[in-house]
């Protein structure tokens, strides 16, 4: 019996490729000794390269446990995405 393929949407994708983008930033930052060297950085970053060979594309077809984790990721990554957002808004805020 073959393991049932499960579809990654294009905002999975993207929230994934949003994460390594950031990620190798982070991680030239550090080369070049702007910010401190963080080893967990490095593993993320590892993590990230994994899933997206795994998933090289929106619409890849993946294993349950591969897109669960890639759900999580996107769930992070909108969670940030919303923290910022409100932070952005209550700074207005107090401005006004």
């Amino acid at each position: 019996m073959t393991e049932a393929k499960h579809r990654v949407s294009e905002p999975e994708y993207l929230a994934l490729v949003s994460v390594y983008v950031h990620l190798a930033s982070v991680q030239l930052a550090m080369e070049e000794g702007a910010i401190p060297w963080d080893d967990s950085v490095d593993e993320r970053g590892e993590e990230v390269c994994e899933l997206l060979e795994k998933a090289p594309c929106a619409g890849s077809m993946v294993d349950w446990p591969t897109l669960k984790r890639i759900r999580e990721i996107e769930d992070e990554v909108q969670a940030e995405r919303l923290a910022r957002d409100l932070e952005t808004e209550a700074v207005l805020a107090f401005e006004m």
